[in-house]
């Protein structure tokens, strides 16, 4: 992994804390918005997979905004697709502040049962990766415990040797979430969770909705 520059280390910050251009020289100005226009490109649109819900995902002015998703009739058809998709209450997460998500958010970073606080995020444009950091309810210790959750884009070209892949749509979404362990003396626990981009016309891809993880965790 490659080490960022101090100006790409300031740009990072002026991003996910949202914070005010005015001041910014104009060349550094242009190249933030730049890259909030990369980031709103790759990052916004709805991701689904086998065992969660559909989540739509909204980025701007350093707010990411996760809204799960479900269909009238709470069962996907191959023919149906995706225009009617319906949100459930959306979870946000802001730079620079404690984000409580509750229960959803537990359900968000696969965490079921417990409830989820975010603390701070970082975003990787060059990477396509975005880390939060934060906290999480422990019925066992009646305390909290520290997690972190990575999601990384790729495309179905990045196996390729073409170069830049700058230009290349997002078509997948992993989650990986590191927890810290419960019990004294074992190992923290990690979990991963791949994702597909459904939001481009693309309807091969469908969750079932009506399974029983669903009725157990949603």
């Amino acid at each position: 992994m490659e080490m960022e520059t101090l100006k790409q280390i300031c740009m990072s910050v002026v991003i996910e804390l949202g914070m005010s251009r005015a001041q910014l020289p104009l060349t550094l100005k242009n190249e933030v918005e730049i890259m909030e226009e990369r980031i709103m490109s790759e990052w916004t649109g709805i991701f689904s997979n086998s065992e969660t819900r559909p989540v739509k995902i909204d980025w701007s002015g350093g707010e990411w905004t996760f809204s799960p998703q479900i269909r009238r009739g709470y069962r996907y058809r191959r023919h149906s697709g995706w225009s009617k998709l319906r949100p459930l209450p959306p979870s946000k997460i802001k730079g620079g502040s404690t984000n409580d998500l509750g229960y959803p958010g537990g359900r968000l970073f696969l965490l079921f049962g417990r409830k989820v606080w975010i603390d701070d995020y970082k975003i990787s444009v060059k990477e396509r990766k975005a880390i939060f950091n934060g906290s999480y309810s422990s019925p066992m210790l009646g305390t909290r415990r520290q997690f972190s959750a990575t999601l990384t884009l790729s495309s179905d070209q990045d196996d390729d040797d073409s170069g830049d892949d700058q230009d290349e749509d997002v078509d997948h979404m992993r989650m990986v979430v590191v927890t810290q362990s419960e019990v004294d003396g074992e190992d923290a626990k990690v979990k991963v969770q791949d994702f597909v981009r459904v939001d481009r016309g693309d309807t091969s891809f469908y969750s079932p909705v009506g399974s029983e993880y669903h009725d157990k965790y949603l």
